[in-house]
């Protein structure tokens, strides 16, 4: 809507000094004299602003049949007035008109045409807008004593209605419908078990036979019954008490109580609050009041198509013809709400069913956090795969360097006892020829005749003894050569040493080595494999044997010692007296392919290390002070009387 506009003068204030410089310069008499005439110019440049302004706008008037505050008129207004302001390219001043005739019979009619003459005497409306029936009909009766040159368009009139039979000239309108039938079939769909409808009406419409013709067509149709809303307290009271299988069908009439009126959303209200059975509607109007739905023409739709209808009427020249009348489609409009409190479903809604104040959807309502969640969610679940993936992958290359140990230590088990072949075959030859020889005098002693018992049990003594001396050095190779690992177990680090002497007994004499065993003289118990902790031991024995072929046949020094560090741990070690290691190699001389041995590939020593890191120690190597070095390995010590 165009206003009038006037011209605005910005006026700043002046210090003293200004304005006495200025009254210096002009006489005060003029000065009085030319604001004078300023203001009358501005004055007449903005009357003729306003009065050229003033009309520019066409005027349309909007007018309801009832008061202003139900929902239906509120509605319909603002999707009206939207509308108009969008879709009509010149500026329009609308003005809404309440005929109120419900709440004042006696004071209509005449005085309402006086009143309306008189205030738009001055700017008579381009069109006029009449909705519902009853602001219809008092335009047609009234139209020539009021704007007889404005066309009419009617809104949310149904078809059936009687003052759409004749119409007159530049008359136009929207035809909507709030089909009750349709309403109480949807409703009877929904809840087919019904067997009672109550129809709440205006006593003057109450002849169900003939408006609900429709659906007395077999015995199995339900039963209808009439409830009147007036008064208010006795159609309450009747809602509260009504049979099971029942369905409510309200038609929106006016109520009285205690001397007032009370609207139509109002009654729909109480009625829901105390009703037994489901309420149903014939308009959208009462949707979010209590009832379940509807099927009928929405409301901001009928103003839509008004307005869309007013542009065409007033776009038009006066010899063109009034657009024609439209008939507007019903929509199935239900309450969200209220469908939960009746177990009514959604999937039990038929296609294009409008469904009002159910609660947005958390996508709906935090789209922006939902996404930042679903992607946060994506990411830490793709780095958890990520970290999976990963440990699985870790875990298999562990296993396969497991395995890969296991073989090369096994492989170097084998090495070692290759190089011990010689020795040990003297080792097991000893108790074998002590057998044979022990054999040959018994077979003597029975040659001969001689008998004597003692000298046989004696012979046959040292015979179980040999036997059983060859069957531990071959009980221990066996142990060594086995693939796989045993179980770990609590051993006695002094019984380690003693067999690992023992096995090795016979290189030692024919390298004329002087072998020490310093041992502990309280058991040193630890947890751990023994074949590998046997492979650590011997490893390093065997080492000290090569670094000693260099040294003099007298000073061939051999010292295995086991000792206890503290509660905690336990130390093995291995003393030489060969040519010891080089100043460059002692830090490094348990890394892998790192050796002093002239044709040694450096594996040795390095699995050494890795089987006594696996038990929780550490080794070591240093060079003696006199000559040689010592290896040694610590272990954690076990308690033994925890572990009984």
């Amino acid at each position: 809507m165009e206003t009038a506009t006037a011209e605005w003068v910005s006026i700043r204030p002046l210090s003293a000094v200004t304005i006495r410089a200025r009254f210096a310069t002009l006489p005060f008499a003029l000065l009085l004299m030319l604001g004078a005439v300023g203001l009358l110019v501005g004055s007449s440049q903005a009357g003729a602003q306003a009065s050229s302004g003033e009309h520019t706008a066409r005027t349309v008037l909007v007018l309801y049949s009832d008061n202003r505050l139900l929902t239906a008129n509120t509605v319909f207004d603002a999707s009206l007035r939207q509308t108009l302001r969008s879709h009509v390219g010149e500026p329009i001043d609308c003005f809404s008109e309440f005929l109120d005739e419900v709440h004042f019979p006696a004071f209509h009619q005449e005085r309402m045409r006086d009143l309306l003459r008189a205030k738009y005497a001055d700017r008579p409306p381009a069109a006029i807008i009449t909705f519902a029936p009853p602001s219809l009909d008092f335009c047609l009766r009234y139209r020539s004593e009021l704007f007889p040159d404005a066309p009419i368009v009617f809104a949310a009139v149904e078809a059936h209605t009687s003052a759409t039979g004749a119409l007159g000239p530049r008359v136009t309108g929207v035809r909507s419908s709030f089909d009750g039938p349709a309403t109480l079939r949807l409703a009877l769909r929904l809840h087919p078990d019904t067997q009672h409808v109550f129809v709440v009406d205006e006593p003057s419409r109450a002849d169900l036979t003939s408006r609900w013709e429709d659906f007395r067509e077999s015995e199995s149709s339900p039963r209808f019954h009439h409830l009147d809303a007036r008064p208010l307290q006795q159609l309450l009271e009747a809602l509260a008490q009504l049979p099971d299988e029942s369905l409510v069908l309200y038609l929106g009439p006016f109520a009285a109580e205690t001397g007032r009126r009370v609207t139509p959303q109002e009654i729909a209200q109480r009625m829901a609050a105390v009703s037994r059975a489901p309420i149903y509607a014939t308009s959208d109007a009462f949707v979010g009041h209590g009832v379940v739905g509807t099927v009928t023409t929405p409301m901001d739709a009928i103003g839509r198509e008004t307005a869309e209808l007013v542009g065409q009427v007033l776009g038009r020249e006066r010899v063109d013809p009034i657009p024609p009348v439209r008939t507007l489609a019903t929509a199935p409009i239900f309450d969200w709400q209220q469908m939960r409190r009746w177990d009514v479903r959604e999937n039990q809604l038929p296609a294009g069913s409008i469904l009002l104040f159910k609660p947005p959807s958390l996508w709906q309502q935090h789209s922006r956090l939902v996404l930042a969640a679903s992607g946060l969610f994506l990411l830490q679940s793709g780095l958890i795969l990520a970290l999976v993936l990963q440990s699985v992958r870790r875990r298999r290359a562990e296993r396969e360097a497991l395995q890969r140990r296991q073989e090369l230590a096994h492989t170097t088990r084998v090495a070692t006892m290759g190089e011990l072949t010689a020795s040990l075959a003297h080792e097991i030859n000893q108790p074998l020829a002590a057998i044979l020889s022990n054999t040959q005098a018994a077979q003597r002693l029975l040659a001969t005749g001689n008998t004597n018992g003692d000298e046989i049990r004696e012979i046959l003594a040292d015979i179980v003894a040999d036997d059983q001396r060859a069957g531990e050095v071959i009980r221990r190779m066996r142990t060594l050569l086995r693939r796989g690992e045993s179980e770990p177990t609590i051993l006695d680090v002094n019984d380690l040493a003693v067999e690992v002497v023992g096995l090795v007994r016979s290189e030692l004499i024919l390298q004329n080595v002087d072998p020490v065993l310093d041992l502990s003289p309280t058991p040193l118990r630890v947890h751990g494999d023994r074949v590998q902790l046997q492979q650590v031991l011997l490893n390093l024995v065997i080492n000290a044997l090569d670094a000693m072929k260099e040294t003099s046949n007298g000073d061939r020094k051999l010292r295995v010692r086991t000792a206890a560090m503290d509660d905690r741990l336990v130390r093995v070690s291995v003393e030489d007296t060969g040519v010891g290691l080089p100043a460059d190699s002692i830090d490094r001389v348990f890394e892998r392919f790192v050796t002093t041995k002239p044709h040694g590939i450096g594996l040795g020593l390095a699995i050494c290390s890795s089987i006594i890191q696996a038990h929780g120690g550490r080794v070591g190597a240093e060079n003696n002070a006199d000559r040689g070095a010592t290896f040694w390995f610590n272990l954690p010590a076990v308690d033994a009387e925890a572990k009984r």
